[in-house]
């Protein structure tokens, strides 16, 4: 047998197999099998691993988009949603600029979490943990699966390739992110279809064949990155068993097929997706040149090894401009293809012989393909969480080089002392870091503020992290009840916040988004409305047919007293939607201001009659009374906005004045209602 060449057919369990040198009768002893009591050792090694290295997120709370599948109002409720859930997209969003976005389906994984809120409410804590007992589960699968393709090789080879997995830095982002269950879930249905499509191999029995394209389908109903297996599973199938290739053919054709019901059957019932693509995710959304496309794909691909390899900083998003557009020209580009080619061009010139780095470097390449921005651009061009899978491509040719380096056959039935020693301390010198980097990368993901905080310091040159940093610290803003009461607010959080929306604009000067929130910023926290005219009318002349910047200028020029441009903006947001409420309270509101209060009270009760459940009204009505100083009937209308729907700061006005007027009854009422509403919107 040449070396590091897969054996044609499994090694018998029980007997000796003759050496394949020529004229040799000398016989090799059959690697033993190692016991049930072994394999539980085993498990529970990986078990103690995984809460070692993820056991601090217990702690943590929400970070990063977990709001899709965690924290909203469909998992709340529990078992009865899961209808729901199987029935509609995995999420719909609305933006702050009108635009919606509804996309993808992925129900199991979104149930598993209705499941958990039936079970023991919104506790964070018990998610993190789940998503630990699943990476351990990923893990157990992966090692028994290596240890059944391996069957002639050292124990410790497929240990060691198991724990290096385990132990990357760059699964935190999987393992730590709730939201990014759908990864794991996905990886396991993937492992878990290969693993009876090995039985089928082995035992051929053709019912093992429904059965793994069943739990392909159910990982592609977690998540679409189990996409890759596709081609995985006929590649190990070719490296470790003696399956003819027409078979090979027909199981990859069945998988193909799952793939197509779990992609079409949806949209009988589902709506459309509506997907928003913006510049700031990745630029190549909009890029028609090919060459441009390849030449930026290949830098991707070289950040992923470079990731693999030197895993610092880890950074919960990336985007425009981390990664620079180029063309083929770039020497980074260059680099890429030789390097790329290379691993290419040795995986198919070992293929025949069936080497051992031909399938792991083939593994790393399908796994990565389709993150490479060449097939297709992918949000935030790269992502941590999407070199997962191709990770463990990566994991097994680095423990076949340990072993190499010290001459060591992983095949070998017994590894000399010294020999061991020097692959666990060479392994161990990797593990250590690497565990290090990941329990500490796990106190970013504490919560939002925490992951902000830290990962902005290396994304200087993200736009779309920026904006999120500055939408974030916004939002704390108006969620301050000192800024609420007196309208104060922290210099310097205020600073922060315009320094990081204009570190947006200077990376990318024509988004909208970021033109009108720094607009809004000056305007309702900075109460600079000369500043938020500017920004305001900037991003009207980027997107004239978006409201929010122009009821944002028309508010703008009402605090300049330049009534009439503020009443020119609200009717041209009613010309073009008759129906936009808001515009109506905001005109109702100039008209008051002008001293028509008359006009500014019918606007808004003519807006009662068509909407009587809506507490606007009386809020702004109340207002008009106030500043009249006719303060009984201020409150009377604060009152019925209350009833309707209360609001944090009409509480606190009703409990301010019932504090003034000595009526401690009504004003403790306000006070715990505003307290109650104030627990909710954390």
């Amino acid at each position: 047998m040449k070396k590091d060449q897969f054996p044609k057919k499994p090694i018998p369990a029980v007997k000796k197999v003759a050496d394949k040198k020529p004229g040799s009768a000398k016989s090799v002893p059959l690697i033993p099998k190692v016991s049930n009591k072994a394999n539980r050792y085993f498990v529970l090694a990986f078990f103690l691993f995984a809460f070692l290295l993820y056991g601090n997120t217990i702690f943590n709370k929400y970070a990063v988009d977990d709001n899709l599948v965690t924290n909203n109002e469909v998992v709340k409720k529990g078992f009865s949603s899961i209808k729901e859930i199987f029935s509609t997209r995995y999420f719909s969003q609305q933006s702050n600029v009108g635009s919606s976005s509804t996309a993808d389906y992925r129900p199991i994984v979104k149930a598993t979490f209705a499941v958990e809120f039936q079970l023991w409410g919104n506790k964070p804590g018990r998610s993190h943990a789940i998503n630990i007992l699943l990476y351990w589960a990923l893990s157990v699968l992966l090692f028994f699966i290596l240890k059944r393709l391996l069957h002639n090789y050292n124990i410790l080879f497929p240990f060691l390739i198991t724990l290096m997995f385990m132990a990357h830095p760059l699964h935190t982002e999987v393992v730590a992110s709730l939201k990014n269950r759908d990864e794991i879930l996905a990886f396991i249905c993937g492992l878990g279809s290969l693993w009876f499509f090995l039985e089928y191999a082995e035992k051929n029995r053709f019912y093992f064949i429904p059965i793994a394209v069943f739990v392909f389908f159910l990982g592609y109903l977690c998540k679409s990155s189990i996409m890759p297996f596709l081609l995985l599973i006929p590649l190990v199938l070719h490296f470790f068993t003696r399956m003819p290739l027409k078979r090979m053919v027909a199981i990859t054709l069945a998988i193909l097929a799952a793939v197509l019901v779990a992609q079409m059957a949806p949209r009988l019932f589902l709506p459309p997706m509506q997907r928003t693509n913006y510049f700031i995710e990745n630029p190549l959304y909009f890029e028609k040149s090919f060459w441009i496309r390849l030449g930026t794909g290949l830098v991707t691909l070289l950040f992923y090894i470079k990731a693999l390899v030197y895993p610092y900083p880890l950074l919960y998003y990336y985007g425009y401009n981390m990664i620079p557009v180029t063309n083929l020209a770039n020497i980074w580009a260059v680099i890429s293809l030789i390097l790329y080619a290379g691993l290419f061009g040795f995986a198919v010139m070992k293929f025949r012989e069936k080497h051992f780095l031909s399938f792991a470097v083939l593994w790393y390449l399908i796994a990565i393909a389709m993150y490479s921005n060449v097939l297709f651009p992918v949000v935030g061009l790269v992502g941590e969480r999407f070199v997962f899978n191709a990770s463990l491509g990566f994991c097994l040719a680095v423990i076949y080089f340990i072993f190499r380096i010290f001459k060591t056959d992983p095949k070998s039935l017994t590894i000399e002392m010294d020999a061991r020693l020097k692959i666990l301390a060479v392994l161990i010198l990797i593990l250590i870091p690497y565990s290090v980097l990941t329990v500490s990368r796990n106190r970013d993901w504490r919560n939002l503020f925490d992951l902000y905080r830290n990962d902005i310091k290396s994304l200087n040159n993200s736009a779309k992290a920026n904006l999120d940093y500055a939408g974030f610290l916004m939002g704390t803003v108006y969620q301050d009840p000192n800024f609420l009461q007196s309208g104060n607010v922290n210099q310097f959080k205020y600073q922060k916040i315009v320094s990081h929306y204009r570190r947006a604009l200077d990376l990318y000067p024509n988004n909208y988004l970021s033109t009108n929130d720094l607009g809004t910023v000056y305007l309702f926290i900075g109460r600079n409305y000369d500043s938020a005219v500017y920004f305001l009318r900037k991003a009207i002349a980027l997107d004239s047919t978006l409201q929010p910047a122009w009821v944002n200028l028309g508010m703008a020029y009402r605090n300049l007293k330049e009534y009439q441009k503020a009443i020119d903006c609200y009717e041209h947001i009613l010309k073009v939607n008759p129906n936009q409420i808001k515009a109506v309270f905001a005109l109702a509101n100039v008209y008051n201001d002008m001293g028509d209060f008359d006009r500014a009270v019918k606007m808004n009760e003519d807006v009662m009659k068509t909407y009587p459940n809506l507490e606007m009204p009386y809020v702004n009505i109340g207002n008009y009374y106030m500043l009249r100083k006719d303060t009984a009937t201020a409150v009377s209308y604060w009152e019925k906005s209350a009833t309707i729907s209360p609001s944090f700061e009409i509480c606190v006005q009703l409990n301010t004045l019932y504090l003034k007027k000595g009526d401690n009854q009504k004003a403790d009422y306000y006070y715990k209602l505003g307290e109650q509403i104030a627990k909710q919107s954390q």
